[in-house]
Order: C-alpha cells, then structure tokens, then sequence
C-alpha cells in the first residue's frame, strides 16, 4: 500500500503543469496559445515568451492516464523549449557547481528520485538564455502542502499559483517562473547558460541589475516582491 502511494505521489509530482481550462477547446495536433493570465518569463531576444500546448491523442488511444499533452514555451510552438527542460537545466547546473552540495537529501523511494533539501526557491525569470533568481527560503526545504504552497509566491500570483510552477527536479519544492519574485529573504541570480554562478542581488537601493553579455534586466523592489525588467 505504501508503495502504491509513493507511486501516485511521484506522478503527481511529475505531471504537468496546465490547468484543466487549458485543455478545453485545443485545436488537435497544432500548437495552441494558451498563455492567458500566466507572468511569462523575458526571452532573451524579443518580448515574454508563451505558453502553447499541442494535444497529439489518436482517437483510438486508450492511455488511463489521460490525453497526450506537449508543452512548450518561447516565441511559438514549433520553435519552443519544453519549460520543464529548463527547470531541470537550472537545478543540475546548481547541482554540477556544488550549490546543492550542502544540504542534505531525502531518502530515495521507489518511483521518487532524490531531492535536495534546498533552503532557495528558484524562479526562471527568462529564457534563451535561461535566468533564474534564488530566494532564500528556510520553508523550501520541506515541500509545500498544496493549501499553503500560495505563501512562497509574490502576491501578483497566489491568484494563479499552479500555473505558475514547473516541477520538482532534484529539490524539495516546484521551481518557479515568472518576472515577479517575493521579495521576502536574499536573493541571487545565476545562469546555466552563461555559466554565471549564484550572484547577490544587492537590492538595498531598491534597484540592482542583471547583466549578461547579450542580454540585462534591471530587479526593482516593489513592497512585497521584486519586479525584472526590461
């Protein structure tokens, strides 16, 4: 019984992020924009990008486990990125680096890789390249009850928290995304694809900046989150 639970839990965990809503009215086998309220993140070169899903179901497949659902984020569909690709960039990059190497993990079960207990809430805050912002966060070593997960968001999302997170690749709880971050603990930013380790966010000015060699954003405090900007 304990491991039929570990089982449902560990596809809970894995499933994808998409509301039900999302799903109605998909034209089949197209990528469909469905990006609506979500805070997407900068892309490198351009605007935000968007949330487009592809339901690629044969009407005579019987999978008990639903429809067949893509996922991609980016300028469109076909030239997007799966967003849980670069969740999992952004933790085995800290992981590659040592970040993760100090804190202790959870015991492995079956069906459950092994998650760190990792005192930092990562958001994505753009793509192409990948951007994340680290807050420290002492809940974050323990995951979230789904009743109270709403509490590690900046207030512009509690509304639509679900939407708004990706998984829980090696961590303890959901990477984030989103150009809104609380504002509550230090903060850090790093790049996997930069090669940039965790930098300190000096905010005490209220205003400090992101700076690659293509791309920057100015991080601006405003009350209880922090905004990235173009």
């Amino acid at each position: 019984m304990r491991i039929f639970a570990l089982l449902v839990m560990a596809l809970a965990l894995a499933a994808p992020s998409y509301a039900a809503d999302d799903r109605r009215g998909l034209i089949p086998y197209v990528w469909n924009d469905v990006t609506g309220d979500r805070d997407m993140p900068w892309m490198g070169k351009g605007g935000r990008a968007r949330w487009f899903l592809r339901d690629t179901t044969k009407p005579w497949d019987m999978d008990p486990r639903g429809p067949k659902i893509e996922i991609r984020w980016g300028s469109s569909g076909a030239s997007g990125q799966s967003p849980y690709d670069a969740a999992e960039r952004a933790v085995s990059y800290l992981d590659r680096i040592g970040a993760l190497k100090a804190w202790p993990s959870y015991p492995t079960a079956e069906g459950v890789g092994p998650r760190r207990a990792f005192p930092y809430r990562v958001t994505i805050v753009c793509i192409e390249p990948v951007v994340a912002i680290l807050r420290f966060d002492l809940s974050a070593v323990i995951e979230d009850p789904i009743e109270f997960s709403f509490g590690a968001y900046p207030p512009r999302h509690r509304e639509n928290s679900t939407d708004q997170r990706l998984g829980w690749p090696g961590v303890a709880n959901a990477v984030m995304f989103g150009t809104h971050v609380s504002s509550r603990g230090s903060l850090l930013w790093f790049s996997p694809d930069a090669q940039v380790a965790p930098t300190v966010l000096d905010l005490s000015s209220g205003r400090a900046r992101i700076a690659l060699r293509d791309v920057s954003f100015d991080v601006v405090r405003q009350a209880e989150e922090i905004e990235v900007r173009r």
